[in-house]
């Protein structure tokens, strides 16, 4: 199953993608590195908790999505995030669209599970 579908990337990732990249923003290219390093070692562990991939597929598609996560640039974050404040759908524009088909190509190949709650 797929575990990148579209509404999750409108609706979930977007957002996240959003707030993600103004933190790389505002970094040295140093500290960019070792953040970016943290946005896909975040993403990995949350992937294998979440039993969506084992330690290596996660690797893989964590890098990919991070990877094409920090090519948005500031001014695409602030229109996404106007977008969204004003209630028009951030997917529907060019680099959206773009970006999610990125997304979607990360997962293209690789083993990748519905999302499990862990257990308590």
């Amino acid at each position: 199953m797929n575990f990148i579908s579209k509404s999750f990337l409108s609706n979930k990732l977007l957002p996240l993608v959003a707030l993600g990249t103004s933190a790389i923003m505002m970094a040295t290219s140093a500290q960019a590195l070792d953040i970016k390093q943290d946005q896909v070692n975040n993403c990995v562990a949350t992937a294998v908790k979440l039993k969506v991939a084992d330690n290596a597929t996660a690797k893989k598609f964590c890098g990919c999505t991070v990877n094409v996560r920090s090519k948005m640039t500031l001014g695409q974050m602030w229109e996404i995030e106007s977008y969204a404040q004003s209630g028009k759908d951030p997917s529907t524009l060019p680099y959206a669209k773009t970006m999610q088909k990125d997304l979607q190509q990360c997962g293209n190949g690789l083993k990748l599970n519905s999302p499990q709650k862990p257990k308590a």
